[in-house]
């Protein structure tokens, strides 16, 4: 029950990651763009990010706005003083640093990683489940592959009903053998008792 619970739940945030990523892509060829320049800049000696502020013109208006950025783009939006900016043509103050989305990235592969995570693991547990079911409660997983004991009473068993015996081109599952090594062996108890009569 738990790993279909489990795809069930990560599916949707796979899907919330997608959409924001797809969101973000189609949504940058609507909005103006423009190049921003560094006001300020901190948090350069940051273990993870640094954050910035910057100023661009739109029609001779100066607007503002700020980011982050992951440590070691720091160094080079410093260097350049600049940083490339998409914004809202009906109002320029709901603005972004393309350069500079980070947070946006890091949550996208945030969600991705947590929902691929969930289903590779669940999917996993799906096949162990289904690999060790064990239905007639002898403490082997019924689509395990059967045992080499099992292969040779099977074997044995066909040379002594003397038919051929063919090693099978991919190995019986232990549930199969188990078939098998029973329908063998009522043939051969009614071939003994047929040689009574």
């Amino acid at each position: 029950m738990f790993p279909i619970i489990g795809i069930i739940v990560s599916l949707p945030i796979i899907a919330l990651g997608l959409f924001g990523f797809f969101y973000k892509f189609f949504t940058a060829d609507q909005n103006g763009r423009a190049t921003g320049k560094i006001v300020s800049i901190s948090g350069l000696n940051a273990r993870s990010h640094c954050s910035f502020s910057y100023t661009f013109k739109v029609n001779s208006t100066i607007f503002q706005g700020g980011g982050t950025e992951y440590k070691d783009n720091c160094s080079e939006i410093k260097a350049s003083g600049t940083v490339a900016v998409t914004y809202n043509t009906d109002d320029p103050q709901n603005n972004s640093p393309r350069h500079g989305q980070a947070e946006w990235r890091s949550t996208v592969v945030m969600l991705e990683t947590i929902g691929f995570g969930i289903l590779i693991a669940c999917i996993v547990r799906l096949r162990y489940i289904h690999r060790n079911f064990d239905a007639t409660g002898d403490g082997i997983g019924d689509n395990r592959p059967a045992t080499n004991e099992q292969m040779k009473i099977i074997e044995n068993g066909m040379r002594e009903l003397g038919q051929f015996y063919a090693i099978p081109s991919s190995r019986l599952t232990h549930e199969q053998a188990k078939q098998a090594i029973d329908n063998i062996n009522q043939q051969i108890a009614n071939m003994r008792a047929h040689k009574k009569l």
